[in-house]
């Protein structure tokens, strides 16, 4: 209809543009944060994280979309969980695919890593992630992560 073209819906939940804080509230390797409205995980990388794989997205911003790229369960950050010695994984719920905070496949029947979101910060350091802006997650450790101006060292 022409009303849904000219008022479109969604656009401060999942297919739109999604408001997610501060740049500064989130904190380097900190637990990632659910925002189900949007359906993703958003963290701030370290790099120097080590752990099976590393995080394999670089370092800083990562959202990732929460559904396994398997059969589209949502996918629950598991911060007890336990692989190979290391606690602290996403954890797909029906069939155990595990990534790293990054969203590296590192465990299962995914056929690659979770999918990422557009991210954007602005000069006053608002995060906005993009839901309807999604790059499928790759059978590799791609260095995923943006850099943004004030991010907690």
């Amino acid at each position: 209809m022409l009303v849904d073209f000219l008022y479109p819906r969604n656009v401060r939940g999942f297919g739109g543009a999604v408001p997610a804080g501060k740049v500064s509230e989130y904190q380097k390797g900190g637990e990632p944060k659910h925002y189900a409205d949007g359906q993703f995980w958003l963290a701030n990388l370290d790099p120097a994280e080590s752990r099976n794989g590393g995080t394999g997205g670089g370092a800083g911003l990562i959202a990732l979309w929460h559904k396994c790229p398997h059969l589209g369960c949502t996918v629950p950050w598991r911060k007890e969980f336990d692989y190979e010695g290391d606690k602290g994984w996403y954890r797909c719920p029906c069939h155990g695919s595990t990534y790293t905070k990054a969203g590296i496949r590192v465990f299962g029947p995914a056929p690659r890593s979770m999918d990422t979101m557009k991210i954007e910060v602005d000069g006053s350091g608002n995060v906005v992630v993009q839901t309807g802006t999604r790059t499928p997650g790759g059978p590799d450790n791609p260095q995923r992560a943006i850099k943004a101006p004030g991010l907690p060292a």
